[in-house]
């Protein structure tokens, strides 16, 4: 078979930065802050049984009727807030108990939604049994950064940002959707999390080592001990999320079906890097159809597509994280640490039916194997056309042998604008029967909230840029990734994880998941190679409707409005139908009177027949339309009990004066059946035609 040539020089980056350090960390036996986070930027950590030996667990406001998986009523029930433990009274306050554990441990990942009527709400940790809270702050400061954790170990999880601009001095923090703190907080006898007042969304993941291991409880003296080390830890952190591919060699041609393999020098070693380029014009193709495969010691665990396991999805969009780096010149990195005994091979593979151009290198460093070294495992998994009624857990993987889960990417094709991850992850570790892990929303899981729109990179979540940028509108491909650094789940005999399959929309939509965990030699798993998925060719992005000929109402500006009137532009909140263009102009309208005007420009003055498209709702209230001062049409009640579209509403011949049509649209009353303002009224497009 063809060959790649082996880059013999990138094999100094492991012995240089990691080999080292994580055979310092296999000596400590003491956990403290600085021990974690040591093992935080140690990626060679990972592929290794843990040591000290912990179970990963998992708090969260999950709706609490989810207690039996045979009850489809309850086990995809939504209400997944406002749940706690207990509530206590601690020196007078009411508190509500959100996590208690005893024995030792640590919290290594929190989130929380930055709901802003929770800012005042304030978080409490009581560790060791201790009456006095050893951490008191606001809980949405604390989870944004804005507290004494600073970015990158908390921060706000939102649109069109990288996590190394969340430290820049200048950097103004924005209303976010949602707040991550992956701070590692050990406890020596227990932890209690409260807050003092009710709980909305949360999700908190914490290691519970085996009775007996010496822990170093926080506080905050502790913390500014490690004041050096903490900032040295952020700065080594983003250095791996924006290091760039080392991708070397010429660009050579891989046929359709064909295969070209990298043997690997012999081991014991552990490969530290795979680097590709390709070229960026046939991305779109080769996110998809090529297919990475790796063998250690003579056991296939890997077999994934660049999109997923470079976590890019399938357009050449750039994104980086802990482990993985993608750029616009078509350079794509992954960091893995992948250790072998003996031998390795990785291998290209081309599923797709055209020739692709494509590199391939590879470095590797030296590695002390043991009875604690794992092997490395990616796996993939697609269905197309998966229906999202009636609702159902979707399976991510199942994993026999011992280990540790340390992150996935997940890719959905969604042909509707309705949100589709509500669904929750239900974890199971060691053959049990409930999950050990039970979330509150697909977003959740990847650190985001109610859905996100556009891009986001930090060493723990990433989302490449998606198809839309609208967060009303989930149309296309969407990518998001976990990476599991100090929150890997080790299990003993096995592990299942499942998503739940919870969409707002009737509807089939196309999922591939990638999976990565270690594994000892022999592991199995449930996910056999698809090549005939990974051949199916890439949609095209979705294009937004558009009635011909019409002018976009929300893409002219607002002329003249009533006093106290405001005005936005919506892209989202339609019950069926569609706006032309995705958006409308929304005017909150409060009383009979209000109006807008809009200054519609047309290239002569002579007449024209004009139709105009809205929005009917259940707040929406009677219009009267106005063009130049004269009455244009009858009054259109815009009332429904459902937000939809109003088709065209006919205002007749109209007559432009000095190029223009001022539109005048006034509210004149309202739907006895309207609800809430009864006055609202949403604005579409305009189409006009010339007259005679």
């Amino acid at each position: 078979m063809p060959r790649f040539p082996v880059a013999p020089a990138l094999a100094l980056l492991f012995a240089a930065t990691v080999a080292p350090h994580s055979f310092a960390a296999e000596s400590r036996k003491l956990v403290t802050l600085g021990s974690l986070l040591a093992e935080m930027t140690d990626r060679a950590a990972v592929a290794r049984l843990p040591q000290p030996r912990f179970t990963l667990k998992q708090a969260s406001s999950h709706d609490r009727r989810k207690n039996d998986p045979g009850d489809a009523e309850t086990w995809h029930s939504n209400t997944d807030y406002g749940q706690f433990l207990h509530t206590e009274v601690n020196e007078g306050r009411r508190e509500w108990v959100i996590m208690e554990e005893t024995g030792p441990g640590a919290i290594v990942r929190f989130w929380t939604p930055l709901l802003a009527d929770k800012d005042t709400q304030v978080i409490r940790f009581y560790f060791d049994g201790s009456p006095t809270p050893a951490i008191t702050a606001r809980l949405n400061d604390l989870l944004s950064g804005r507290d004494f954790v600073k970015p990158p170990f908390a921060f706000i999880a939102w649109n069109q940002s990288d996590l190394r601009d969340e430290r820049k001095p200048d950097y103004k923090p924005r209303r976010g959707v949602a707040g991550d703190l992956y701070l590692p907080i050990p406890f020596a006898k227990g932890c209690k999390v409260t807050l003092d007042s009710v709980p909305f969304y949360y999700v908190i993941n914490y290691r519970s080592y085996d009775p007996g291991t010496p822990v170093r409880t926080f506080s905050m003296a502790g913390y500014s001990a490690n004041a050096a080390v903490i900032e040295k830890t952020g700065d080594m952190l983003l250095d791996n999320a924006s290091r760039k591919s080392a991708a070397s060699g010429a660009l050579e041609s891989l046929a359709p079906g064909a295969e070209r393999t990298l043997d690997l020098k012999r081991g014991p070693a552990a490969v530290t890097e795979v680097a590709l380029r390709i070229d960026p014009a046939e991305a779109d193709r080769a996110q998809r159809n090529i297919i990475v495969q790796a063998t250690f010691d003579g056991e296939e665990t890997v077999w994934c597509p660049l999109a997923e396991f470079f976590g890019a999805g399938v357009r050449p969009s750039p994104v980086r994280d802990g482990w993985r780096s993608v750029g616009t010149d078509g350079t794509l990195s992954a960091r893995w640490v992948m250790p072998y005994q003996h031998a390795a091979r990785i291998t290209l593979r081309n599923t797709g039916d055209r020739p692709i151009r494509v590199s391939l290198s590879a470095a590797t460093g030296p590695w002390r194997w043991n009875d604690r070294s794992l092997h490395f495992h990616a796996r993939w998994h697609s269905v197309h056309g998966l229906k999202t009624r009636p609702r159902s857990d979707w399976n991510y993987l199942e994993a026999k042998g011992e280990g540790r889960y340390v992150g996935d990417t997940l890719t959905v094709w969604s042909p509707v604008k309705e949100w589709y991850g509500e669904g929750d992850e239900r974890i199971y570790v060691d053959g049990a029967t409930f999950p050990a892990h039970i979330g509150t929303g697909t977003e959740d899981y990847y650190g985001y909230a109610w859905g996100m729109s556009g891009w986001f990179s930090s060493p723990f979540i990433s989302m490449p840029k998606r198809d839309r940028e609208d967060q009303g509108d989930w149309r296309g491909y969407t990518t998001t990734s976990r990476l599991r650094l100090l929150d890997s789940i080790p299990f003993s005999t096995g592990m299942r994880h499942d998503m739940e399959i919870w969409n707002w929309a009737d509807t089939q939509v196309d999922n591939a998941v990638a999976t990565f965990y270690y594994a000892r030699p022999g592991a199995t798993d449930n996910r056999e190679p698809q090549p005939r998925e990974a051949a199916v060719a890439i949609k095209a992005a979705p294009e937004d409707y558009h009635i011909e000929g019409a002018v976009e109402i929300e893409s002219l500006p607002v002329a003249a409005k009533s006093p106290g009137v405001l005005t936005e532009i919506q892209d989202a909140g339609l019950k069926s139908g569609e706006w032309s263009g995705g958006k409308q102009l929304f005017v909150r309208a409060a009383r009979d009177g209000d109006y807008v005007e809009i200054a519609i420009p047309v290239p002569d003055d002579r007449p024209r027949h004009a139709v105009i498209y809205g929005t009917k709702s259940f707040d929406y209230g009677v219009l009267r339309f106005t063009i130049n001062g004269e009455r244009a049409g009858a009054d259109y009640d815009a009332w429904s009990a459902d937000s939809v579209p109003t088709g065209p509403i006919d205002l007749g011949r109209v007559t432009p004066k000095d190029g223009k049509l001022i539109l005048h649209v006034e509210v004149v009353g309202s739907n006895p059946a309207a609800r809430g303002a009864r006055h609202y009224f949403g604005l579409d497009c305009v189409k006009l035609k010339r007259e005679p």
